[in-house]
């Protein structure tokens, strides 16, 4: 038999082993703990951080939704000539600044840049001056806000230009700084001048027949967050204005009469020859002639018209075949049509009346009653045989060669139906960045 002392002993082992067995089981429960704490924290942390970047990419398409938006409300569509946003003044203010909001509970520090000294429109159907809060987007469930204005002076020397590193040509006779709130002239895209047969960005002190550079600016998301995106857009040029009409070969003008004049129509710009041809230009007794100089001009600046109507034809409305006794567009909503022909002989427009752009991919004969208020742009050889008609032609006449042999051919040129026809078509991105 085991002595007290013994038995003693023995329980007071099985006590320590059970002793140490419990803190084993405590640490264990604690590092247990510990384990599935940090589990759980990373979960939570990885869970988090998917949701954030889920609603950055959600954002981020929202902005790019935004931009969408607003290059498409820069174009003066058929159909939609309601939601069509411009700057309405013959000139254009380099203060000008339209908003589409998808919601009316924005608020001007949601802009970043938000600036009292821009007009700040947030145009309505019907309303284009508007400047009340209220939701004027076309769609309803994307968040976003979109902002319109003409890029600067100001903006291209933010951007890093200087007489050094030019971003753009400098036709305004300044080449200093400037500092908001004085942001500068407008900048353009065209032609600077009557020698240039590439467009470009430019300014100008004077009135021009081009467009400015436009500054679309999107927040997807709302409240602090979101995604900020800008792109600079402008709108297609079509080639330069060097007279009323234009030929790259020969002009022979023996019809019965004419008037061609090179005195802008709506009086914005400064008057063009009234021709213009890189070779001999003739004309029979019945002509009349005006414009800045009043006499037909030859020179040496050749227009590629084949890309000029390529870069006009995204979109176009397309015609396979010849164009007769047609009614195109209407004053509200000028369009743009391309002929092509399947075969090498000439296209034949006859007695149409429209309005916007007409391209010619190869020959083309004008017969009949023509009346056109805008661009025709012939990339082949033009015959003109009215058979005593007239031909009528409000805007600019660009051709290959020009013969005409029969009927009344009357051009004259005008700025605003050429600016008119250019908003339909659809603008092109120069430069698309994330504003930090």
């Amino acid at each position: 038999m085991p002595s007290q002392r013994q038995t003693l002993k023995a329980n007071l082992g099985k006590v320590q082993i059970q002793g140490f067995a419990l803190v084993a089981a405590l640490l264990l429960i604690v590092v247990v703990g510990i384990v599935a704490a940090t589990v759980l924290q990373t979960t939570s942390t990885e869970i988090k951080i998917s949701g954030n970047q889920r609603q950055a990419v959600q954002d981020f398409y929202a902005a790019e939704a935004g931009l969408a938006e607003g290059r498409a409300r820069l174009r003066n569509r058929v159909g939609a000539e309601l939601f069509f946003i411009s700057d309405l003044g013959q000139s254009a203010n380099p203060f000008w600044s339209s908003y589409i909001l998808t919601s009316s509970t924005w608020k001007l520090q949601d802009d970043p840049n938000f600036s009292s000294q821009y007009l700040n429109l947030i145009p309505q159907p019907g309303n284009p001056t508007s400047t009340a809060v209220l939701r004027n987007s076309v769609q309803s469930s994307i968040p976003y806000w979109v902002k319109l204005r003409h890029k600067t002076e100001y903006d291209a020397e933010q951007a890093g230009h200087s007489t050094s590193t030019s971003h753009y040509f400098d036709g305004d006779g300044s080449t200093s700084k400037h500092q908001s709130p004085n942001v500068g002239n407008v900048v353009y895209f065209g032609y600077p001048n009557a020698d240039a047969n590439e467009p470009q960005q430019f300014t100008t002190q004077g009135p021009t027949p081009w467009l400015p550079v436009e500054l679309v600016t999107s927040k997807g998301g709302s409240g602090t967050g979101g995604v900020l995106l800008e792109t600079a857009v402008v709108h297609p040029v079509g080639p330069n204005h060097l007279g009323a009409v234009y030929a790259f070969g020969d002009i022979k003008l023996s019809g019965q009469s004419g008037t061609i004049n090179g005195h802008d129509a709506c009086g914005v710009v400064p008057s063009l020859s009234p021709v213009y041809s890189g070779s001999p230009i003739s004309s029979g007794a019945g002509f009349q002639f005006d414009g800045g100089p009043a006499i037909p001009v030859q020179g040496s600046v050749v227009l590629d018209l084949a890309q000029a109507a390529s870069l006009l034809s995204v979109g176009v409305v397309p015609i396979q075949s010849d164009l007769m006794n047609q009614h195109l567009s209407t004053n509200s909503a000028p369009d743009t049509y391309l002929l092509q022909g399947a075969t090498q002989s000439p296209l034949v427009i006859k007695n149409v009346v429209g309005q916007g752009i007409l391209l010619v991919d190869g020959d083309a004969n004008l017969e009949g009653e023509i009346s056109w208020q805008g661009m025709i742009i012939v990339t082949g050889d033009l015959l003109v045989q009215g058979d005593g008609a007239v031909i009528t032609v409000n805007g600019g006449l660009w051709a290959k060669t020009i013969t005409q042999v029969g009927g009344h051919l009357n051009i004259q040129y005008d700025s605003c139906q050429i600016k008119a026809a250019l908003l339909t078509r659809p603008v092109e991105v120069m430069i698309w960045r994330e504003v930090l």
